[in-house]
């Protein structure tokens, strides 16, 4: 016969939730940040292109043509080099790229904006709130959180001996 013990809140333990999640530091931000600089361009590019666009068709003469090819071009690069940038960032945990989608299986935490796919969801979720997280290993990560070892370095060490 099985006896039940009441629960006490001692042997109870709360799911964990979203919000109550510590983020965790990145130890390098300089690829996060330039990737962030990289596909802001890429973007801009975008809307540059996409505003060009209509106003050729109403008003085609060769200065527009000038602007679009230039507006294609400027997007083209951009769009090569935000690719190679984002690659080159690595999630610190897991080593997986968490900026660029690819065929792998995706953690069920990942966030995913609808129409887009994983890595550009990770990628302007980077850029206004400045934390993602990775689509593989799960794990949330916040650019502006300090160190840790870089914290406990400025704190002041106290021997026993003195």
């Amino acid at each position: 016969m099985s006896e039940s013990h009441p629960e006490s809140p001692l042997t109870r333990i709360p799911p964990p939730s979203d919000s109550s999640v510590r983020l965790r530091s990145v130890p390098y931000r300089g690829p996060y940040i330039w990737a962030e600089i990289y596909a802001l361009f890429n973007y801009c590019g975008a809307v540059a292109l996409l505003t060009s666009l209509p106003l050729f068709f109403l008003n085609p003469n060769p200065s527009s043509v000038r602007i679009v090819v230039g507006c294609v071009i400027f997007y083209g690069i951009s769009g090569i080099a935000s690719f190679l940038k984002r690659r080159h960032v690595l999630c610190p945990l897991c080593k997986g790229t968490p900026l660029v989608s690819s065929r792998a299986l995706v953690h069920s935490k990942a966030t995913r904006i609808f129409p887009l796919d994983y890595g550009t969801s990770a990628t302007l979720i980077l850029l206004f709130t400045q934390t993602f997280r990775c689509m593989f290993c799960g794990a949330r990560f916040d650019l502006m959180k300090p160190r840790q070892d870089l914290k406990a370095l400025k704190e002041p060490r106290q021997d026993s001996l003195s």
